[in-house]
């Protein structure tokens, strides 16, 4: 019988610390006073297996109640940073103060006719304000509060104009008030067009000189488009008497909906209520609110309808993360069955680890509930991690312990080897792996601290599941069998490294390839980005980022914003002239953009308008028919003072071209007017003839409104923009939009240093999003600088030497490498996401680099070649497979963040898999292969010096573990007896 040893790999390494470079046998180690751990643990499990499953079971089912009733979910980005950072204290200033904005959703309308795109906003706005899981719900300002007070918000050139133009056609308006009927208005204006082309043209053609004022056509344009509009049946009534009064101001309607800069869109803009606690807050909320959109939409077929929204975002962005997380859990679990079922030839043992891992999650979960209380978005992205890694600590376990027992070892000696010699390996594994994810903890970020956390007290309760519920279930799974006669023990006689064998046999061609293939990926490591944009996580073409991009292009500005506060109206307006001349600010919004400007200098102007209209009124009287035949001779007395059929020449100038556009409206209008019926012709006349004068009323009537001219005051707004403005206290709130994609990281960082260096306490949506990505990517950074450390120094203790150290960190130093090379060359950057690999890549890089380095240097007997066993080999690949399976499954996802942290995974484990397999065995076999040659050339000199040979393997010992056969096996046979 050969007792196997464990051979030197490092040249000239003290005798005292042989031990550990590779694992001694389970029978020198039962000798030594570091195994009475591991001897004891192996003998209270042969005893009390039952109690053992049992009271880890309880512990296991009370953690899951205790999740199960008191675990919360933190779903928001802002959860991350610590409650006592300045973004989240500024949040709550701003709560205090001001009242929230009604932009969670955000319901784009985009009507064929702006009457059907008012009744669907009206319509959708008055259901939800009488519904109670709607907050809060804005789709119009009403335009009432400010309808005396329209005028001063024309510009003193524009109130000059309009009072210009009232002069001009006071007597016009003065007639017509006389008579208010088409005919009568198209006589009027007949009548003006001749004495102005008399003016004009006779004037300028026979006396060479310019009159003052041109013939102006555009309001005869407006009317006889408006007019044809009506009675082909292409929209409801829009007015013309803008362009009559007030040429060359804004003709977007002033009906108090919110309407798009282009005037294209209208938006609903609403604050569901969040469901408290729910992983997704929002889901609820949002699912109503589509099915009122699509509700409504079937009794408004004009409009197209689409909603996004913060709230919308982050909805669908968690709706598309759970299920495809779901359908990426059935795809791995599938995988990783038939991974175990495969190499471990059976279902017994893999059900066992499946076991094990429930109850090591199941710990975790608890642990975490009790000590946080809550997950983060982080940290529930790192429970399937958690599962990966939990499950190679039983695989590592069972693959060594299938291994003792097909050496004809009994159950007793079996599981005190395996302890002995892969339960050390575990053990060291886990910590290591634990010391990656605590160094999290010194990041200096709450989100990463609580995923540091999280993660390393779940891989060490995973592990203490893996030494105490997985033997216990191999104990009560085999006893049956360690109850008949126990066989004496074989030397293992497996094939070393069969699976790698005919790498090992040219190790130093392994190597240069390997080399090889780093000095490949060096250049493609320049090429590795780091990706903050958020939108890029998101699903490509979903709903709401779709209308995300189509609000942007109608409103042509971000619809990220920054806020501001200012105590005073004078110090808004010093704050909005400073903001306003930064580079990376595209506009400011604020109280200001409401209230007119130059009041007092308008005053004089608008009292001179209102006492041009004073005396005119259109009050309603008996509808009058309207005379075809007057109003079609009219329209063609019109027509022919407007030039001949040509087209207009290409240097003509204005005037020309606007009267051949008259020209052309009415010829269309005549001729459509021409192909109707006479009755249905005169209805929709008559129908035209009363909104048109029913609305030159009401613009007189603003026109006379406020006889004093008293300048507009915040309290004369509308509630609504009083809410938005202006604070509980009297400070008044603006808001700041980046000229820049701020969606990227650099505009973003622009952009938010800009705003604060005008104020140090702006906040908003591109300051929380900054905020979090920079204290991510530093917390990233020191957290991975302080793993690395704290790895090394662990492994440097578990080997308690250097050279072996470093070799156990080749897996991941190579494995690192290849895997940036590999995202390079595919353009995969780093982003939120995907950053969870590098904690993850360092446990299992680490992991690997010592299972190899403590089992290589296992050998059967004096002059064995020392090799990876193939129990070991099988445990990595396994691990590795099912690692890749699980997290590969992740790909199939339609959210960009986790399909990247699916393939990032895939690229990194499989990179350090075959640095754990392939470089580092081969490395390991060129060493111990020098050692060899070494150690004959000094057993020869030894000899001619007539001494005996110096070896550096331990001398030969009887097998003290044969020796305890019996007593484990009397232990077993207690222990089913009771």
């Amino acid at each position: 019988m050969h007792e196997r040893r464990s051979t030197w790999l490092i040249p000239r390494l003290p005798r005292a610390v042989g031990g550990a470079v590779g694992v001694t046998s389970a029978e020198s180690e039962l000798q030594s006073q570091g195994s009475r751990l591991p001897r004891a643990l192996a003998t209270l499990i042969i005893r009390h297996p039952l109690r053992i499953v049992v009271a880890t079971t309880t512990l296991a089912i009370l953690a899951l109640v205790v999740t199960v009733t008191q675990l919360e979910f933190q779903t928001g980005r802002g959860d991350l940073v610590s409650s006592g950072e300045r973004n989240r204290q500024l949040d709550e200033r701003y709560e205090r103060e001001f009242e929230e904005l009604p932009e969670r959703v955000v319901v784009v309308i985009r009507p064929r006719h702006p009457e059907a795109g008012k009744a669907f906003a009206a319509a959708l706005g008055r259901r939800w304000e009488q519904d109670a899981r709607i907050e809060k719900v804005l789709y119009r300002v009403d335009p009432e509060a400010l309808k005396g007070k329209a005028l001063f918000y024309l510009s003193p050139d524009e109130l000059a104009a309009l009072e210009r133009r009232l002069a001009t056609h006071r007597d016009l308006l003065r007639d017509l008030a006389d008579a208010p009927t088409l005919a009568s208005l198209f006589a009027l204006i007949n009548r003006q067009i001749t004495t102005a082309l008399v003016d004009h043209l006779f004037t300028r053609d026979l006396l060479g000189d310019e009159v003052d004022t041109p013939l102006d056509v555009t309001p005869l344009q407006a009317l006889v488009r408006r007019m044809h509009e009506r009675v082909s049946g292409s929209g409801p009534f829009q007015s013309p008497w803008h362009a009559f009064f007030a040429t060359g101001t804004d003709a977007r309607p002033r009906d108090g909906f919110l309407r798009s800069d282009d005037g294209r869109l209208l938006f609903v803009l609403a604050n569901p209520k969040a469901s408290a606690g729910d992983f997704n807050r929002f889901q609820a909320a949002v699912g109503k609110i589509r099915a009122d959109v699509i509700e409504l939409k079937a009794g408004h077929p004009d409009v197209e309808v689409g909603i996004t929204g913060r709230a919308v975002l982050e909805s669908d962005e968690m709706a598309a993360a759970q299920r495809d997380m779901t359908i990426a859990t059935v795809i791995s679990v599938v995988g990783v069955a038939v991974l175990f079922a495969v190499f471990f030839k059976g279902v017994l043992h893999p059900a066992l680890a499946a076991v094990t891992l429930l109850v090591g999650a199941s710990w975790a979960l608890g642990f975490a509930t009790l000590t946080i209380g809550h997950l983060n978005i982080l940290t529930i992205a790192f429970m399937p991690m958690l599962v990966g890694l939990s499950v190679d600590y039983s695989i590592h376990f069972i693959a060594r312990y299938e291994e003792e027992r097909a050496a004809r070892r009994a159950l007793g000696p079996a599981l005190a080897r395996t302890f002995s010699g892969t339960g050390w390996g575990i053990a060291a594994a886990a910590l290591t792996t634990a010391v990656s994810f605590l160094a999290l903890l010194l990041a200096g970020f709450k989100g990463l601290a609580e995923l540091g956390f999280v993660g390393g007290s779940g891989v060490l309760l995973a592990a203490l599941a893996t030494f105490t519920m997985l033997p216990a279930l191999l104990v009560l799974a085999d006893r049956r069998g360690s109850q008949r006669a126990v066989p004496a023990p074989q030397p293992l006689r497996e094939p070393r490294g069969d699976h790698w064998s005919a790498i090992l046999r040219r190790p130093a061609a392994t190597l240069i390839l390997s080399v090889l293939l780093v000095a490949l990926a060096v250049p493609a490591l320049g090429r590795v980005r780091f990706d903050f944009n958020l939108l890029h996580l998101q699903a490509e073409d979903t709903e709401a980022a779709r209308w995300a991009r189509t609000v942007f292009e109608s409103e042509r500005r971000s619809v990220l914003f920054e806020e501001v506060a200012a105590s005073s109206l004078d110090e808004a307006r010093r704050k909005v002239a400073a903001l306003r001349a930064l580079p990376s600010v595209a506009e400011v919004e604020s109280i200001l953009s409401v209230l007119p400007e130059d009041q007092e200098r308008k005053r004089p102007l608008i009292m001179s308008v209102r006492d041009l209209v004073a005396d005119l009124s259109f009050e309603p009287r008996p509808a009058e028919p309207v005379d075809l035949q007057a109003l079609r001779s009219t329209l063609e007395r019109i027509r022919f003072k407007m030039g001949d059929d040509g087209a207009p020449a290409a240097d003509a100038d204005g005037l020309d071209r606007e009267r051949h556009e008259v020209r052309r409206l009415i010829d269309e209008f005549l001729a459509t007017a021409g192909r109707m019926d006479a009755a249905e012709l005169r209805h929709a006349l008559a129908g035209f003839q009363a909104e048109l004068f029913g609305d030159l009323q009401e613009k007189l009537e603003v026109l006379k409104a406020d006889p004093r001219a008293e300048p507009v005051t915040p309290a004369d707004l509308p509630a609504a923009l009083r809410a938005r403005y202006v604070g509980r206290t009297g400070h008044y709130r603006l808001f700041v939009f980046p000229a820049e994609d701020v969606w990227e990281f650099a505009p973003l960082t622009r952009f938010v240093a800009d705003v604060r260096s005008v104020d140090a306490e702006a906040h908003g949506t591109p300051g929380r999003t900054y905020e979090y990505l920079r204290m991510m990517k530093e917390g990233y950074e020191r957290a991975g600088f302080y793993a690395l450390v704290g790895v090394a120094l662990l492994t440097v203790l578990t080997f308690r030497a250097v050279g072996p150290a470093l070799l156990a960190l080749i897996p991941l130093t190579l494995g690192a490498a290849w895997t940036l090379g590999l995202m390079g060359l595919a353009g995969v950057p780093f982003n939120v996401a995907n950053l969870l690999l590098l904690p993850l890549l360092v446990g299992i890089g680490i992991d690997n680099g010592i299972y190899v380095i403590r089992r290589f240097g296992e050998v059967d007997g004096p002059g064995e070649r020392p090799a990876l066993p193939r129990s070991t080999a099988r445990a990595i690949t396994l691990s590795g497979l099912t690692t890749m399976v699980g997290f590969g499954s992740l790909m199939i996802s339609s959210h960009r963040g986790i399909q990247s942290l699916g393939l990032v995974v895939v690229l990194g484990v499989g990179s350090v898999l075959v640095a754990s397999l392939a470089t580092l065995p081969s490395l390991l076999a060129l060493v111990t292969a020098g050692q060899a040659r070494r150690s004959r050339a000094g057993h020869l000199d030894t000899a001619e010096s007539g001494r005996g040979p110096r070896s550096v393997l331990p001398t030969s010992q009887p097998d003290p573990a044969e020796r305890r056969a019996a007593t484990f096996t009397r232990a077993e046979g207690k222990a089913a007896s009771s």
